[in-house]
């Protein structure tokens, strides 16, 4: 390939990439600047999970800072959970906070009491990644 032709690639990736970032939220734009610099940096990437998420609605306990919240967790998987909070709350909590979880297995219906940090706060709740994965139930 010479070298024309490869600035010519360049300047059309480069070219792309940029229309597609400025169609892009705000939060979406926050998560790819984040990813590349993780990348550049040699850190794992975010985006690929260990873990399945699944889809449930469970009632759930959480305390934080020394303080008791219950909400709904709308997903979870064998390392984490979102919680949906209320936008009142959300900023009483902090990416690096320690959790303690208290709820239900949605299969089994044993009772977890599991603890985590806070790992992302958005507009709509808290993700959560348990300090030691759940496998032993999760996957049984």
């Amino acid at each position: 390939m010479n070298a024309a032709h490869k600035d010519d690639n360049i300047s059309m990736i480069t070219s792309k990439l940029f229309g597609l970032i400025l169609k892009m939220p705000l939060e979406d734009r926050r998560r790819l600047l984040t990813e590349v610099e993780r990348k550049q940096q040699g850190q794992k990437s975010f985006i690929r999970r260990k873990y399945d998420r699944q889809d449930y609605l469970i009632n759930i306990d959480y305390t934080v800072s020394d303080r008791l919240y219950n909400g709904f967790a709308v997903n979870l998987c064998a390392n984490g959970l979102f919680i949906e909070s209320s936008k009142s709350i959300l900023p009483k909590f902090s990416q690096g906070d320690q959790v303690i979880l208290s709820f239900d297995h949605p299969g089994k219906k044993e009772h977890m009491k599991i603890t985590g940090e806070i790992a992302r706060v958005d507009k709509t709740g808290i993700g959560v990644i348990f300090d030691k994965a759940v496998l032993d139930w999760w996957t049984t």
